[in-house]
């Protein structure tokens, strides 16, 4: 099996296990007894493990390859879902344990395929693996949601999610079996040279950084918090499931549309009209929070994500190839990006449990006003993307 087919099948695995259990994570735990804080408490560990991974792991690139990363977040995901279907209802007692087994084991297979992809993958392949990896996790997305959805609603009590995280398990194990069949087999497909090429971080990638953190600090909030109060306000985990659906098909048709017309002078034009359809969520402050208006803000996030999504990692990984000249170098930089992401993410999430904190009781209405509100953070990126698009003007003339 070549490298590229066998990177595809490992992360195609990857995907169909994410999109047919992380998905319903929150429903699972509001069903078996969490509240409301403790699932965001949930959340705010998964992120500290992610960060602090990330950032830890661009000191251990001379101590354990990529394959080996890999296999060790995919094995920790393994542990993860083997515990769900072992503790059963007891797993509200224990989120923090689960939660940091799930953010390791996420940081570790997302750093090593950022790696892989540049190793495993030669040049005139690339567009094969991108376009069909893009396709296949479009086709899961509008599929895998609703059948998981349909699965729990079929079935008694809480053996459909269950089946939903056994059928997750089996992926996982597929995933590991490829990876650690093919890690001793493929040599790395070396780097081009590059004599411009500088383990410095300039300013410019310093810069981009930001934009970065401000992209983390609105996933943080909108990454499961509308999920989550859709599945309270409804108590339908199929119209959850058609949810995510709706959020997979809207990115899709997005991100197909940036491949083809996306070009590196039109980044920061995508990225206004990301931010004038992200204020549109200000109107969730005008009207009742009901499956309505968190399906309205729903296609808003969706369509707005991949402008944000493409332009930023787009300009990332010109830096990385240009200031990189060894897989140690990409392992630094991609790390260093990740954790900028993952601290947004959490601080958002340490502000909503403040707020929890500060209004014990605060009532399910009026979460409408941090999700309305919380559209402004879309100002904050394209603010600091655009110091990005003046500082590379600045380099290029």
């Amino acid at each position: 099996m070549k490298p590229v087919t066998r990177l595809f099948l490992i992360s195609s695995s990857w995907t169909l296990a994410s999109f047919m259990a992380s998905s319903f994570m929150s429903a699972w735990f509001w069903d078996i007894g969490s509240g409301i804080k403790p699932i965001i408490l949930f959340y705010t560990v998964l992120f500290i493990a992610m960060t602090t991974s990330f950032a830890l792991s661009t000191r251990m690139h001379a101590r354990i390859r990529s394959s080996s990363l890999m296999a060790v977040g995919i094995l920790l995901n393994i542990v993860y879902l083997s515990l769900l279907l072992v503790l059963h209802s007891q797993a509200r007692h224990y989120l923090a344990y689960l939660a940091a087994i799930e953010g390791l084991a996420s940081s570790f297979y997302w750093l090593a395929l950022f790696v892989l992809a540049s190793s495993w993958v030669a040049a005139d392949q690339s567009d094969w693996y991108n376009g069909w990896t893009g396709t296949l996790e479009a086709i899961l997305g509008l599929m895998v949601p609703p059948l998981s959805g349909w699965i729990i609603v079929s079935m008694p009590h809480l053996e459909g999610y269950q089946m939903v995280f056994a059928v997750a398990l089996v992926s996982l194990l597929i995933s590991l079996i490829l990876i650690l069949v093919g890690r001793r087999r493929h040599e790395r497909i070396p780097m081009a040279p590059n004599r411009a090429a500088t383990t410095e971080a300039p300013p410019l990638w310093r810069a981009l950084l930001w934009s970065f953190w401000a992209l983390g600090m609105r996933d943080g909030m909108f990454f499961f918090v509308p999920n989550l109060l859709l599945y309270i306000v409804t108590r339908n985990a199929m119209l959850l499931g058609l949810y995510i659906t709706m959020q997979a098909a809207l990115e899709g048709i997005v991100f197909w549309g940036l491949s083809r017309w996306s070009k590196e002078s039109s980044r920061l034009v995508g990225m206004r009209v990301a931010t004038v359809i992200s204020l549109a969520g200000l109107g969730m402050i005008l009207v009742p929070l009901n499956y309505a208006s968190l399906f309205a803000l729903g296609v808003l996030v969706a369509i707005a994500y991949p402008f944000y999504k493409v332009a930023l990692e787009s300009s990332a990984l010109n830096l990385i190839g240009q200031y990189s000249r060894s897989e140690a170098d990409r392992i630094r930089f991609t790390g260093t990006k990740e954790s900028w992401i993952n601290a947004g993410r959490l601080i958002s999430l340490l502000l909503l449990l403040s707020v929890l904190t500060i209004i014990p009781h605060i009532r399910l209405s009026e979460f409408r006003w941090m999700l309305g509100g919380w559209s402004l953070v879309s100002v904050i990126i394209l603010m600091t993307f655009a110091v990005v698009a003046r500082k590379y003007h600045e380099i290029v003339t």
